[in-house]
């Protein structure tokens, strides 16, 4: 066998040793074969090392190597070893179950249900401000919040000509609020002048009537009159235009015809009351007696 393959094996046998010391904590990972060999050398061999323990009483086992065949039992002393069996419901916070006193031990331990007040709150989608503000809700991983949502109540709101239109508030509304109209109706009697009907402050028309033309307007798009055939001082429409008459009024006219120097006699233009005469004088007469 050649020197390298000796120190070969060597080598080997030293990693095993130091492997199996650091495990045991007994030496460090780069300890020489010396090193390793005290550290061996002061482990104790306590082969197979036996103990009884009585209720109460606690037993340390020595250091040292252990050839497994040791036992450790407990003999009864005199004390209760009466197991006792619980019952636990889960909490938010870990429980450790121990037995109470009197009890050696804990036979069994049953966990409940978790309560029906603790849901598995994973799917929950609502956030802050899907909840009404000071009502309380768990999110999704697990926090309690408080509502944000606006409690508008019962909104109310009028529109008229001037606020034509109303913006509704973000939040809670509770089905009881109302956005409306206050109507009103109105008539009105056609003047000579352009009338502007509007409603009452803070309502709408929803009816205006418009009365027939008063009996005192009449059209006159048919009348023929001129200034002419109306008595002076005297006024009419015609066509919508006023005519202001310039007839004569001749009141009752009265004349005299003597039949010889005077045979006609011409009544003047405009109007004649129908009082007016023309006669003969007595001239003709004489002057007919006198033939």
């Amino acid at each position: 066998m050649s020197i390298q393959t000796e120190l070969s094996r060597i080598q080997t046998a030293r990693n095993t040793l130091r492997a199996k010391a650091v495990e045991l904590g007994i030496a460090q990972s780069t300890a020489k074969l010396d090193t390793l060999a005290d550290a061996f050398e002061d482990v104790d061999n306590v082969g197979a090392v036996s103990a009884t323990v009585r209720e109460g009483d606690t037993y340390t086992i020595p250091k040292g190597y252990h050839n497994g065949s040791g036992t450790v039992s407990g003999v009864a002393g005199g004390g209760n070893y009466t197991l006792q069996s619980k019952t636990a419901t889960p909490t938010k916070k870990q429980q450790n179950i121990t037995p109470d006193s009197g009890y050696y031990g804990l036979s069994d331990v049953t966990v409940a249900a978790i309560p029906e007040a603790y849901q598995d709150v994973s799917s929950v989608t609502a956030a802050a401000g899907d909840v009404l503000a000071n009502k309380i809700i768990v999110t999704a991983d697990g926090t309690v919040t408080s509502g944000t949502m606006a409690n508008n109540g019962a909104v109310a709101k009028t529109l008229s000509t001037t606020a034509t239109s109303y913006t509704v508030p973000a939040g809670y509304h509770n089905g009881q609020g109302t956005v409306k109209l206050v109507t009103e109706e109105k008539s009105v009697t056609p003047t000579k002048s352009s009338q502007v009907v509007t409603p009452t402050s803070g309502k709408v028309l929803s009816k205006v009537t418009v009365a027939a033309i008063p009996a005192s307007y009449i059209t006159t798009t048919d009348a023929t009159a001129a200034a002419a055939d109306l008595l002076t001082g005297k006024t009419a429409y015609v066509n919508g235009a006023k005519v202001t008459g310039t007839m004569a009024n001749n009141g009752a006219v009265a004349a005299t015809i003597d039949g010889l120097t005077q045979t006609s006699y011409t009544v003047p233009a405009g109007y004649h009351s129908g009082s007016g005469t023309v006669r003969l004088t007595g001239d003709i007469e004489t002057a007919l007696a006198a033939i």
